[in-house]
């Protein structure tokens, strides 16, 4: 049962922390991704925070430390980057106006789950997989909607295809309609008027 699992615990560390609710374990699955799936993994992660002098903060968060200290939401997002947190907030079906703080919250927890005794993992714990797996194979249902609304749009407008070679047709005859009255009624203009 995942909640007697170390990934069980610390989805209730995070549901606790953030009052997420049911949406904890989809953010820890998405996080848990993110914080493994770019170049340098883990330590490309951690270096985000160093880079805007977070550093020792992160180091706070590691498993071995006794002293966890807390970043905020700016914070967070200054060291994810507007880009990626949009792309966090679509994965999770979270408003980015709320991902910053529920971030500040989860993140520690979840660094602290993957690095016990204060050892940096190399790859991602074998018991977060699964979870990090479902939440990458999940479609966000913003993702799935926006795909399917140009699909939804051409089923809707699809009968009007056949008359749009018609419409074009009846508009060429018109406009050579209107073209033979106008040269007809020059015609008519230069034989009235005195040469």
């Amino acid at each position: 049962m995942i909640l007697m699992s170390p990934v069980g615990t610390l989805i209730e560390n995070v549901t606790r922390v953030s009052g997420l609710g049911d949406k904890a374990g989809t953010l820890i699955g998405v996080l848990a991704g993110f914080m493994f799936a770019e170049p340098g993994g883990f330590m490309a992660f951690r270096d985000r925070f160093c880079a805007i002098g977070l550093g020792d903060v992160f180091d706070s968060w590691m498993g071995g430390h006794p002293n966890m200290r807390y970043t905020n939401g700016n914070e967070m997002r200054h060291a994810l980057g507007v880009a990626d947190m949009r792309v966090i907030a679509e994965r999770t079906g979270l408003p980015e106006s709320v991902l910053a703080g529920v971030m500040a919250a989860a993140v520690p927890q979840l660094v602290r789950a993957v690095t016990p005794g204060g050892r940096l993992p190399t790859a991602m714990p074998a018991d977060l997989e699964p979870l990090a797996r479902t939440c990458a194979q999940a479609e966000p249902a913003a993702v799935q909607d926006r795909d399917a609304a140009p699909a939804r749009n051409i089923r809707r407008w699809r009968w009007l295809l056949p008359l749009l070679p018609l419409s074009l047709l009846a508009y060429c005859g018109w406009q050579g309609s209107t073209a033979d009255s106008a040269d007809a009624a020059l015609k008519d203009t230069r034989h009235a008027s005195p040469g």
